[in-house]
């Protein structure tokens, strides 16, 4: 049964219809992988050609090979997201078939020729024919115009082409040769082909192609060609990356499946907290590779600008690569000596992910092509060159304008936030390398309060702007460009979003729009001198007294404290109960009599943080939140909110604004050396920012993030502290001084992003803390 011919295509509209078809069209490939296992992949090693005919008439007969391909040309006319789910499921089974090269390379170049050949679409459609793409060069690179295929005149190719994949069974090859400086596409037969086999790592083989004034014909020129060409590349690289995808997934669900069962020393070795760390590292990758893979495709299916396209398939295929690397050689490594024997399967997988690593470029390829492509297209932080674009009124008033800010382009979104931001934000108050007082946000926060932007990412409905994900990483990242210091917020962050969920329709009217304007400042009470990482252990307590709570005890690291005029904070109000049950949730307004802030000063020199005392301090009873003896419920969501918080890009937006003066400032912004260091950490943040998407798509929906959000509070500390330390690095002798420095007509602190980066790693909950949350309630690897 053809599951995707007898499903209904969704619109761009539809998202429900849309998510059906892809979910049907997973549990076909999946059905199939169950069916046949890995032993097919296995026996098909080491021959020529190295697919199975009956399974590849097979994936024409549910219609895979033409996925993507027009229903005119007998295809499925469906989205690249389709193509990724079958591929990411096939890998999971090491299948062989030129599924990328022949359903993607060659489809997506062949559609965009005009329908010059629809006789081979419709071939590859059915699965008649596999044609491959050949265009590299021995040492391979990602310049379409680096073939070494020269034309001859009357359609005769000669030259040499290398590591073609699937090319010991395609029976045609689009090739790219040079006339002159131009470039064209032949189609060749792949009779008129000298055919010579490369082993690769995993038992497949890809050729070299020798042509001597070998016959083809002409697909297109110039322009034309290179166009086709370059978006084929990009398509073969996001598939490919769904491919590694799939390879690291079942890698290391067979590594924790055996650290779960393994015993050593009388105890299952996944008990080894060793083990679950750097477990949790791969998982990590694996999250980071998914999101920015999604990311890629939505490149794809939504046909962005070509240069725009690529840097994506860059960024896609340079994680992936790096990640299914990383969970292929640790696998084995987990495992012991039986991963270093044939007949145990993990070791296929890193020897499949070794095979997929070099084609389309490698990791480090890929690296140095979206290098490239970011100083000729984009810039540093983004695209938009806020000196010409365009800004729509509404960006620009001072007062609320009812408009939807979603319904703007992402780069119009980008520019009117920047403008707004640019002629506001007093240049007194940018890159103060510390958080903002009230006092001194003061004048910034009314402006920004009658605007109604307090809250980017709060519904509309609750006086929030509404923001999509990606509109939100915008906002974020225009705020750190300007430098605009970071208020109190924590009634914006983490109280506003959990009394939405828990707290009554009095406490909403009561305290929501006071946030919203900006009239309370909130701190939160949650660590104590002994219950830091282990909350469950505070000792601060509540007694019921008629109408009101006494509270007596401390609380510790409460940042912003002493700015701040109200509290959310946890108290124990059953000391029978066991550690996490007898926990309530309270509202304080700190004028309340009996409590004391002393502030405390930071590494950095800064106030930033304070202990709380309270000294029978009386709370009215309405101000529990949630049910008495379920704070611990209410927390955790909080700590939810807080982490997704702390593992925003905004500790790191700021400080690559600042390397990217500081590296122009020294005469080494092109620099080969320099460029190297930067993308690499560029990279990173940007995958941080699409796994942040993926978290804040969860909040923004109404649904809370579970356990797995550890990981981006993780992946946001480790990015901040590589960025602060090579900030330091690159500013050389300038890097030892604790003030603010011009650079580029610019003025940053290059110290103060390594002291914020402390906070980053140490708040609500370390990461070594987020580490055990992952490997126990995520992964499921046994107790210690």
């Amino acid at each position: 049964m053809n599951i995707i011919a007898n499903s209904a295509i969704a619109t761009e509209t539809d998202d429900s219809e849309h998510t059906e078809l892809l979910r049907l069209l997973k549990e076909s490939v999946e059905a199939y992988a169950q069916r046949t296992g890995i032993k097919p992949a296995r026996d098909l090693r080491g021959r020529t050609p190295g697919i199975d005919p009956a399974a590849w008439k097979l994936f024409a007969e549910q219609g895979w090979t033409g996925s993507l391909i027009s229903e005119a040309h007998g295809g499925q006319g469906l989205p690249y997201e389709a193509a990724t789910v079958v591929a990411r499921e096939l890998a999971r089974i090491l299948r062989p078939e030129p599924f990328v090269t022949s359903t993607v390379f060659a489809a997506t170049i062949l559609s965009k020729l005009d329908g010059t050949s629809a006789d081979l679409l419709t071939g590859i459609a059915s699965g008649t024919r596999v044609v491959g793409v050949a265009w590299q060069s021995r040492f391979g690179g990602l310049d379409p115009r680096q073939t070494p295929v020269k034309f001859g005149g009357s359609n005769m190719l000669s030259g040499d082409i290398h590591h073609v994949a699937s090319g010991m069974e395609a029976d045609a090859f689009i090739v790219a040769a040079l006339d002159g400086d131009e470039l064209l596409l032949a189609l060749v037969d792949a009779a008129g082909i000298s055919r010579e086999s490369e082993p690769r790592p995993d038992g497949t083989f890809s050729a070299t192609l020798s042509l001597s004034n070998a016959e083809g014909k002409i697909l297109a020129r110039g322009a034309a060609a290179e166009t086709a060409l370059r978006h084929g590349i990009a398509a073969a690289a996001i598939v490919t990356a769904a491919e590694l995808v799939g390879c690291m997934e079942q890698a290391l669900e067979i590594t924790i499946g055996y650290l779960k069962t393994r015993v050593q020393f009388d105890r299952p070795i996944g008990s080894f907290q060793a083990l679950q760390h750097r477990t949790v590292d791969l998982y990590i990758q694996k999250e980071l590779s998914v999101s920015v893979l999604a990311e890629a495709v939505r490149a794809l299916d939504t046909e962005v600008e070509l240069p725009r396209l690529e840097m994506e398939a860059a960024r896609a295929k340079a994680r992936c690569t790096h990640a299914a690397l990383m969970i292929g050689r640790e696998s084995i490594k987990l495992h012991g000596a039986i991963a270093y024997t044939d007949e145990y399967d993990v070791g296929l997988y890193l020897r499949r992910i070794l095979s997929l690593a070099a084609f389309y470029g490698n990791a480090s390829e890929n690296r140095s092509s979206y290098s490239a492509l970011l100083l000729e297209h984009g810039g540093a932080l983004d695209e938009t060159d806020s000196t010409t674009a365009r800004v729509d009124p509404a960006f620009m008033s001072d007062s609320h304008v009812d408009v939807d800010w979603n319904k703007f382009s992402d780069s119009d979104f980008r520019s009117g936030v920047r403008a707004y931001f640019e002629a506001h934000y007093p240049v007194e108050l940018r890159h103060m390398g510390r958080r903002g007082s009230s006092e001194e946000m003061a004048p910034w926060l009314s402006l920004m309060a009658a605007k109604r932007w307090i809250a980017p990412a709060w519904p509309k409905e609750h006086g929030g702007m509404g923001l999509d994900p990606y509109k939100q990483v915008i906002f974020i990242e225009e705020r750190e460009r300007v430098g605009i210091a970071r208020n109190p917020d924590q009634g914006v962050v983490m109280f506003g979003p959990m009394l939405m969920r828990y707290g009554t329709d009095a406490q909403k009217a009561k305290y929501l729009p006071r946030i919203l304007s900006a009239e309370d400042a909130w701190c939160q009470g949650y660590s104590e001198p002994n219950a830091g990482s282990d909350l469950a252990s505070l000792r601060t307590e509540a007694v019921l007294d008629g109408e009101e709570y006494i509270i007596n005890g401390s609380k510790i690291w409460t940042s912003s404290g002493h700015h701040a005029t109200h509290m959310f904070l946890l108290a124990r109000t059953d000391k029978t109960a066991k550690k996490q049950e007898g926990i309530s949730f309270f509202i304080l307004d700190l004028k309340t009599a009996g409590v004391t802030i002393r502030p405390i000063t930071n590494i950095a020199g800064h106030d930033e943080f304070c202990e709380v005392f309270f000294d029978n301090v009386r709370v009215p009873r309405d101000n529990l939140v949630g049910q008495i003896n379920k704070g611990w419920t209410v927390a955790k969501s909080l700590l939810g909110f807080e982490r997704l918080n702390n593992g925003s890009p905004r500790r790191v937006s700021g400080p690559l604004k600042a390397m990217e003066a500081v590296g122009k400032a020294r005469g080494v912004w092109t620099d080969a050396s320099f460029r190297e260091k930067y993308v690499g950490v560029y990279l990173d943040i940007a995958d941080l920012k699409s796994n942040y998407s993926r978290f804040a798509d969860i909040v923004r929906s109404g649904r809370m993030p579970g356990p797995e959000i550890s990981q981006l509070k993780i992946w946001a500390g480790e990015c901040a502290q590589r960025l602060s330390e090579m900030l330091i690095d690159v500013s050389g002798s300038a890097g030892g001084v604790a003030v603010k420095q011009s650079f580029s007509d610019e003025r940053f602190n290059v110290v103060a992003p390594f002291y914020a980066m402390f906070p980053s790693q140490i708040a609500s909950g370390s990461n070594d803390i987020q580490r055990n949350i992952l490997s126990k309630r995520v992964l499921g690897l046994p107790n210690s």
